[in-house]
This record gives structure tokens, sequence and C-alpha cells, in this order.
């Protein structure tokens, strides 16, 4: 809980620079932006109908936040808004289809 933000952002630029650099990824260019969540743990957001807006399904924030960058697929439970271990493994799926299309 007392690792600064700055620290965080370099160990994830330099380990994603280190797994994906000779594929050509750059952190420079290809992070838009880096969120850490400083609770003790995480939970991934589940719709709430009586709350949140009807959203059309490409404005829902999980389908926004799994669209496909370059080469780069997103896959976890918070891509299909749901915090269950099924969730994130048919997001695997899907986000493997989803380079399959590349």
């Amino acid at each position: 809980m007392d690792t600064p933000f700055a620290t965080f952002e370099k160990n994830i630029r330099d380990q994603l620079n280190r797994m994906l650099g000779g594929a050509g990824f750059d952190d420079a260019r290809d992070i838009e932006g880096i969120t850490v969540n400083r609770w003790a743990h995480g939970y991934a957001f589940t719709p709430n109908a009586l709350f949140d807006p009807d959203w059309k399904e490409v404005e829902k924030p999980w389908v926004i936040g799994r669209r496909r960058v370059g080469r780069i697929a997103i896959a976890n439970s918070d891509a299909g808004a749901s915090a269950y271990t099924n969730v994130a493994i048919d997001q695997a799926w899907r986000a493997v289809g989803d380079l399959h299309e590349v």
C-alpha cells in the first residue's frame, strides 16, 4: 500500500517492454494509461440494472475496455463484467479468437 505509483508505472512499463518488445511493443507509443488498484483485493464491475444507464452493447465500459489494440487482446474477468473464473476463461477464449481476426 505504500508503493508509489511511479514505482508501479516503471515496473509495468519495464515488464511489458521485456515481454512484448520483441514483437514491436513500445510502452511510450502503446500505453495510453495505467491504473493501479490500491485495495488489498480487486473485484470486477458487475452491471446493476437499477442504477446503470441502459447502454447499447458497444457503449458498455467492459466492452470498450476489451477492444483489441493492434495485436493486443484483453482477457480478464473485468472484460466480461463479472468476477468469476469461468468468465475470465470465456474472455480468454474470446481474446484468442479476436487475435485470429488480425
